[in-house]
């Protein structure tokens, strides 16, 4: 009979891993909470770390992270873009992508983490009004920050990105 038992068991395991290959991107979605969209990133400051010379300034990005959502995710990394009284001044890049997902910056439900970013400024020819504004203490807290970005949050098997824009009206530092 062309139907025999194991040619009905083969084709039955054949269909159910066709199913889950099809449906394995709907399965790890599911980790990722509905309300995702609730997560929000915010900068709570943005401080100088150290001038070397003239040319160069290190800047501490401080990100607040608020997870309101009842499920515990992580990130991957944010890429952003520092804005100061409206000019870009830099693009920075933290990743935590080499690490195992038990080091990465824990986003626990209900809680808010806070995450720095080292960005160095280098003094150009496009940038050099807002460096000089920066190199002046008394007019660094008067500066106004906005950063553009996004983070990947990730939760089991699944990630996500968001995108977000966060701004400091003024300096607090």
């Amino acid at each position: 009979m062309f139907l025999s038992r194991r040619r009905i068991v083969l084709i039955a395991v054949i269909a159910a891993v066709a199913v889950a290959i099809i449906l394995l991107p709907l399965i790890l979605t599911i980790t990722l909470p509905r309300d995702l969209s609730k997560v929000s990133i915010g900068v709570s400051k943005v401080e100088i770390l150290n001038m070397t010379d003239n040319n160069l300034i290190n800047l501490n990005v401080v990100f607040n992270i608020h997870n309101p959502t009842d499920t515990t995710l992580t990130t991957s990394g944010i890429d952003y873009q520092l804005f100061a009284n409206g000019s870009p001044i830099g693009q920075g890049s933290l990743s935590f992508a080499d690490i195992p997902v038990n080091g990465r910056p824990q986003l626990l439900s209900g809680s808010t983490i806070a995450i720095q970013s080292q960005l160095p400024i280098v003094n150009s020819h496009s940038n050099s009004q807002i460096f000089k504004t920066i190199q002046n203490s008394s007019l660094f807290k008067q500066i106004k920050w906005r950063v553009d970005g996004s983070t990947d949050l990730e939760s089991g098997f699944s990630s996500a990105a968001k995108q977000f824009s966060a701004t400091i009206p003024t300096n607090s530092s």
